[in-house]
């Protein structure tokens, strides 16, 4: 089964508990420069969350000169950083432009390995799976 994501801009407040959740899970400590989903803010309206969105096309995975990029058999997105020389060509074709870095590395949501923890977090469940 997929491993979706889905953002609902109208019940956000923009309290960006789900990067600081993001930044505990993947690094252990709180540092929302390093979550995988990006809370920005549209003032004076409500903003939004930027992550990988696994989308059908992937032209990320074409992008990638060194192969760090891949997809598993359930068609979800799969990175590695070993691979990564950090040229962010990656984030440069998103469709989207929502996906994240560290200025040197893709920021790659992996939903927690279905955990799901920003939609676990979430106090008006603007994210939904």
């Amino acid at each position: 089964m997929k491993r979706l994501l889905k953002f609902k801009k109208d019940k956000c407040v923009g309290c960006c508990i789900c990067e600081i959740i993001c930044s505990m899970e993947h690094e252990g400590s709180v540092n929302t420069k390093m979550a995988r989903l990006r809370y920005r803010d549209n003032w004076p309206q409500v903003g939004k969350v930027d992550f990988c969105r696994n989308c059908a096309a992937k032209p990320c995975i074409e992008a990638c000169k060194e192969q760090a990029l891949s997809i598993d058999s359930e068609n979800n997105l799969l990175f590695n950083v070993e691979l990564c020389t950090g040229c962010l060509d990656c984030s440069k074709v998103c469709p989207f432009g929502t996906l994240p870095t560290d200025g040197k590395h893709p920021l790659f949501c992996d939903r927690c390995k279905g955990m799901y923890q920003c939609v676990n977090w979430c106090p008006t469940k603007a994210l939904v799976r």
